[in-house]
């Protein structure tokens, strides 16, 4: 680790927060105070799917030097949400300076919400025709991380992935382990537990930063979510169904004439290029907005 220290002299603030605890909206807040940008698990998902397979690296040998190395965190000020951090100890370590914000909410909202995210991801990634249809869109790479991740059995990320799937006892446990986790691995005086309700004022003060005169953050309410797959379901039932019927269409209109037929279908895969960025700029702007409410 100490060969690869110089690739993240960047990073100020670390997150050790668990996904669903109010990470965009700090996210926001922090590129703001900060000026510059902050990781988040959105990133590699879909603003920069060239990380994923250098995340999945990581996890498979179970080290972030992968990660340093190739520089997926330069030029980074601040990160948060899985994948980041899963691995807050070891860039802690990298870069014993940095602040340490750990994000939290009830932990009992905290279940709620990250078993209906898991649910969605559940059913995107496993139950037909969803997983088919988002290949043949070409959306197949982003889908395979997120299954990938949801798969691990490695560590903080494995941890994670078990409580979600196990009953609301059993992720209040492990919610509340984590934090007294990082309230024994992080000095005191570089930590910050957050809620996001608290708005500026905690977190300013512990960047040392001036309050700015606008609202806080408020983002990605899980109505937004909902709508959102909502989304993706139904431009996945549309290619499902009406590609057959263009086929069908395309053959009794043009049975003698292959270059109609042939005019059809190219039509017909190129809407499945549309689709595929469809799809993504809708997950994107959900991913990457900047004030909305989270619930």
């Amino acid at each position: 680790l100490t060969m690869v220290e110089g690739r993240v002299d960047s990073l100020v603030v670390i997150g050790a927060g668990l996904p669903r605890t109010g990470t965009l909206s700090t996210r926001a807040a922090l590129e703001l105070l900060l000026g510059g940008p902050c990781y988040h698990g959105s990133i590699p998902v879909v603003e920069i799917p060239d990380h994923r397979q250098i995340w999945r690296e990581a996890f498979d040998t179970g080290k972030i030097d992968p990660v340093v190395e190739k520089g997926v965190l330069d030029g980074f000020r601040a990160g948060l949400d899985h994948p980041f951090m899963c691995w807050y100890k070891e860039l802690l370590q990298l870069h014993p300076t940095a602040k340490v914000l750990l994000t939290v909410r009830d932990p009992n909202r905290w279940f709620a919400s990250s078993r209906m995210l898991y649910d969605i991801f559940h059913t995107l990634t496993r139950s037909f025709p969803y997983p088919w249809v988002l290949h043949l869109i070409g959306l197949g790479d982003g889908l395979n991380f997120i299954k990938r991740n949801m798969e691990d059995t490695y560590g903080l990320s494995g941890r994670f992935n078990e409580a979600v799937r196990g009953s609301e006892d059993q992720a209040v446990d492990f919610f509340n382990a984590h934090m007294e986790e990082v309230k024994s691995s992080v000095p005191k005086d570089q930590l910050l537990v957050f809620d996001v309700r608290e708005g500026w004022e905690p977190l300013c003060k512990f960047l040392d930063l001036p309050i700015p005169d606008i609202p806080f953050p408020n983002i990605n309410d899980s109505r937004q979510i909902q709508v959102v797959y909502n989304t993706v379901r139904c431009v996945a039932w549309v290619i499902l169904l009406g590609l057959p019927l263009l086929l069908s269409y395309a053959i009794s209109q043009y049975t003698a004439d292959w270059t109609g037929i042939l005019s059809i279908l190219t039509l017909g895969v190129g809407s499945l290029g549309v689709a595929g960025q469809f799809v993504t700029s809708v997950v994107k702007k959900q991913a990457t907005q900047k004030s909305k409410k989270m619930d």
